[in-house]
C-alpha cells in the first residue's frame, strides 16, 4: 500500500469525506474546528467522569453524557445533515455544564475558564443566531447564580470583572462571525459575477463571427480562442491551443513571407512603431489562405495587449473574406463585360446595318480564306504567313474605318505577332498555328457583334424579358419580407436574354421564385441576430442566369445561416426511424424530398415540404444538374442546364 493510499484512508478516519466536498474556506475551517472540538472533549470528559464515579453521581452522569454527544456529533458530521444543526444539543449541555460548575463553587477557578470559552464556541460552531441565543441563555444562568442565594457567594468586583469580560468575549465573538458571514457573502455574490461573466465571454466567444485568439512571445496560440477560429483555419483535427500560428499559415506563405510576419510580430511586442503604421504594416492584412488543396481569402488585424504582473500578448483578429472576394471579382468580370458589351453597341448602333453586314461578309470571306491557306500544302509557311498578315490588315482597316475600335485593336496585337515571326530565320508550322489560334480568339468578338445587332433587335420585340424577370423577382422578395418581417434586398448579377428567350424560361423563373422563398424563410436570419453576427442587417440574394462552356449556369446566394443540419437530421430521423447512415450527403438529398420540411408551421410562404421538391422536379426534367455550397455565412445553389445546340 503506497503513502498516498494510507494518508487517504488516515484523513477518512479523522476527517470524513465530507470535509474534501466542502468549498468555502469559512466551512473547512468550522469543520475542522468542530470535529477537532468533539474528538479532543471527549477523552478529558471521560477521564474527568471516570474520577468522580462514587464521589459526584450527578457530574459522572453529565460528564459521560457531554462526551457520549460529542462521538455521535462526530458520527452525524459525515452525513448530509446540515453542519449547523449537528452542534446544538452538545453545545448547549456544555453551556448549561459551565452554568452548573458555577454552582458548584468548588471549582470556581474552571468554572470561569469555560464560561469564557462558551461563547465563542457556541458562536462558532452553531453560527451566529443559535449561537447568540444560548450565549445569553447562558449568560443569564450565570448572572442568576452569582446574584442569587442558590449559589456559593462571589465577591462583587469578581462577579463584575466576570460579566464585563463575558460581554467582551461575546461581542468579539459576534463580531467576528458577522464579519465572516458578509465576507462570505461578498465572496459568494463575486464569484457569482465573475461565473457569469465568464459564461458570457465564452457565449460570445462561440458564437461571434471572426476568428479572435490570443498569441504569446514564442507565436503559439493561447486557450483563448473563439470557435469561429477553428472553422476559419479548418483546423479540425486537433486544439489549436499550444500550436505555432507561424506553423498553421506555413503552407499558405513561403519562407521569406513567414520570416516577415515573425519580424512584424516582434515590432508589435517591442512596441517599436505606433499602432497605426504597425496596422498599415501587417503583411497578411489580406492573404490567400491554403489548406487541404482549398484556398480562402483571410483578413487579419493584430493588437498589443499589456497588463500588470502578466507577460504582454497579441489578440488576433481573422475573418474569412473568401465569399465577399468572390462577389467582387464577380461584380467586377461583369462590370468589365458589361462595359465592353456597351462600348461595343456603342460602336454597332451608329453603323448602317446594310454597311455593317458588308463589313460582316467581308471579314468572314477574309477569315474563311485564311482557313484555306492554312490547308493549302502547296504553300511554303513564309507564304502561308504573309497571306495572313494581309488579309489581318484588311480585316483591321475595315473594323477601323467603322469605328469598331476593340475589334481593330485585337487586329493591330496579332500584326505585332506576325511581324515578330517573320522576322525569324525559320519559320515552323507551330507558329503559323499559334497565330491562327489567336485569330479564331478575336474573330470571337466578331461573333459578339452579331449577338449584340440580335440583341437590340431581341429587345424591341421581347418587351425586355430580362426586366419582367427582375421586377418579377423584386416584388416577390418583398412580399415575403414584410411576411416576415425580414430585411431583404436581391440584386441581379450577369442575365443571358438568349437562355430566357429559350425553353427554360418559365422553368429558371420557378426555380428562382422557389430558392427565394427557401432564402427568406430558412436561411435569413432575424434582424437582430444578424446584428449579434456582425452581419449586415439587410441581408442580400444574388443571381445570375448565364452561359458557361456551353451551358447554362443559374446561380442562387443568400448570406444567411446556411443549411441547419442538426434541424434536418432530426426532421430525417423522425421520417426514417431505422435510418442507419445520417452523412451529409443523405441529409443533403432529403431536403430534395416531398413533403420534407424543417419549419414546426406551415405558412403563405413555406412550410409544407414542396418547394424544394419542386426544384428538383424541374432540374430533373430538363436534364439538369443542382450543386450546393453551404456554410455559416450563406448557402448557394448552383444549376446546370444543357442548351439546345
Amino acid at each position: 500500500m503506497n503513502k498516498a493510499k494510507i494518508l487517504d484512508i488516515i484523513i477518512t478516519i479523522f476527517l470524513g469525506k465530507r470535509y474534501t466536498k466542502l468549498t468555502s474556506l469559512n466551512e473547512q475551517a468550522r469543520y475542522l474546528t468542530m470535529n477537532f472540538v468533539f474528538m479532543v472533549a471527549m477523552i478529558p470528559l471521560v477521564m474527568l467522569g471516570t474520577s468522580l464515579i462514587g464521589i459526584e453521581p450527578v457530574r459522572v452522569i453529565i460528564n459521560y453524557g457531554i462526551a457520549t454527544l460529542c462521538f455521535l456529533s462526530l458520527i452525524l458530521m459525515r452525513t448530509n445533515i446540515p453542519l449547523k444543526m449537528i452542534p446544538i444539543i452538545p453545545v448547549s449541555l456544555f453551556g448549561a455544564f459551565c452554568v452548573y460548575l458555577l454552582f458548584q463553587g468548588s471549582l470556581y477557578l474552571w468554572a470561569a475558564v469555560w464560561l469564557f470559552t462558551f461563547p465563542v464556541i457556541a458562536i462558532f460552531l452553531c453560527q451566529l443566531t443559535a449561537g447568540l441565543i444560548m450565549s445569553i441563555a447562558v449568560f443569564g444562568g450565570a448572572i442568576f447564580i452569582m446574584f442569587s442565594s442558590y449559589g456559593p457567594y462571589v465577591l462583587y468586583d469578581i462577579r463584575s470583572r466576570i460579566i464585563l469580560a463575558y460581554i467582551l468575549i461575546i461581542g468579539l465573538a459576534a463580531i467576528y462571525e458577522r464579519t465572516s458571514i458578509l465576507k462570505d457573502r461578498k465572496e459568494r455574490a463575486l464569484g457569482a459575477a465573475l461565473s457569469q461573466e465568464r459564461d458570457v465571454i465564452q457565449t460570445m466567444k462561440d458564437n461571434i463571427q471572426q476568428g479572435i485568439f490570443l498569441m504569446d512571445k514564442d507565436m503559439k496560440i493561447l486557450p483563448q480562442y473563439s470557435k469561429t477560429l477553428i472553422t476559419i483555419l479548418s483546423y479540425y483535427d486537433s486544439e489549436l491551443a499550444g500550436k505555432s500560428f507561424l506553423d498553421i499559415l506555413a503552407a499558405s506563405l513561403d519562407v521569406r513571407q513567414l520570416q516577415t510576419m515573425k519580424g512584424y510580430f516582434n515590432m508589435i511586442f517591442s512596441k517599436s512603431k505606433s499602432e497605426k503604421v504597425l496596422e498599415a504594416a501587417n503583411p497578411i492584412a489580406e492573404f490567400e489562405y491554403t489548406i487541404d488543396d482549398r484556398t480562402k481569402t483571410l483578413a487579419t488585424k493584430f493588437t498589443l495587449i499589456e497588463q500588470e504582473q502578466t507577460d504582454p500578448v497579441i489578440i488576433g483578429i481573422i475573418q474569412d473574406i473568401s465569399m465577399e472576394k468572390e462577389f467582387q471579382k464577380e461584380l467586377q468580370a461583369q462590370r468589365e463585360a458589361q462595359e465592353l458589351e456597351m462600348k461595343n453597341m456603342f460602336d454597332v448602333i451608329q453603323v448602317d446595318p446594310l454597311v455593317f453586314q458588308d463589313f460582316i461578309d467581308d471579314t468572314e470571306s477574309n477569315f474563311n480564306y485564311i482557313n484555306s491557306i492554312l490547308k493549302d500544302r502547296s504553300l511554303t509557311e513564309k507564304q502561308v504567313l504573309i497571306k495572313f498578315f494581309q488579309n489581318v490588315h484588311a480585316m483591321k482597316s475595315n473594323a477601323l474605318i467603322l469605328g469598331l475600335e476593340s475589334f481593330g485593336k485585337k487586329l493591330h496585337t496579332l500584326e505585332d505577332d506576325v511581324q515578330k515571326i517573320s522576322s525569324q530565320e525559320k519559320i515552323i508550322v507551330d507558329d503559323v498555328l499559334e497565330l491562327a489560334i489567336k485569330l479564331e480568339h478575336i474573330m470571337k468578338e466578331k461573333d459578339t457583334y452579331l449577338k449584340l445587332i440580335k440583341k437590340v433587335e431581341s429587345f424591341k420585340s421581347s418587351n425586355q424579358i430580362d426586366s419582367i424577370l427582375i421586377h418579377s423577382m423584386t416584388k416577390a422578395v418583398e412580399k415575403i419580407s414584410e411576411e416576415t418581417q425580414k430585411k431583404v434586398e436581391i440584386k441581379a448579377g450577369q442575365v443571358d436574354i438568349s437562355i430566357l428567350e429559350s425553353d427554360l424560361r418559365k422553368p429558371i423563373k420557378d426555380i428562382l421564385f422557389q430558392c427565394i422563398r427557401n432564402s427568406i424563410y430558412h436561411g435569413i436570419e432575424p434582424t437582430n441576430e444578424r446584428i449579434q453576427k456582425n452581419k449586415r442587417p439587410m441581408s442580400l440574394l444574388v443571381f445570375s442566369i448565364k452561359k458557361v462552356d456551353g451551358n447554362a449556369e443559374i446561380t442562387f446566394s443568400d448570406d444567411g445561416r446556411g443549411l441547419d443540419w442538426d434541424k434536418i437530421k432530426a426532421r430525417y430521423l423522425a421520417l426514417h426511424p431505422t435510418a442507419n447512415d445520417t452523412s451529409k450527403n443523405v441529409l443533403l438529398s432529403s431536403i430534395f424530398t416531398p413533403e420534407f420540411s424543417t419549419s414546426e408551421e406551415t405558412s403563405s410562404v413555406a412550410g409544407r415540404g414542396v418547394g424544394l421538391s419542386l426544384v428538383k422536379d424541374l432540374v430533373k426534367e430538363n436534364n439538369g444538374t443542382i450543386k450546393v455550397d453551404t456554410s455559416e455565412s450563406g448557402l448557394t445553389f448552383k444549376f446546370t442546364f444543357p442548351l439546345a445546340s
